[in-house]
C-alpha cells in the first residue's frame, strides 16, 4: 500500500475551497483550545 497515494486526495482537499475553509476553522479551535502560552508542564515529586 502507498502511503502517498492516500495521503494525496486528503491533501488537495485541505488545500483549496471548502477544505481550506474547514482546516482553518479547524485550526482555530486548536488554538483557542490550546494557546501556544501556556505554561510548561513540570515533573511533580511522588510521595514515598
Amino acid at each position: 500500500m502507498d502511503l502517498s497515494a492516500l495521503i494525496e486526495p486528503v491533501v488537495a482537499f485541505f488545500s483549496q475551497g471548502i477544505g481550506k475553509t474547514i482546516a482553518d476553522v479547524l485550526t482555530l479551535v486548536y488554538e483557542v483550545l490550546f494557546p501556544a502560552n501556556a505554561p510548561a508542564a513540570t515533573p511533580v515529586e511522588i510521595p514515598r
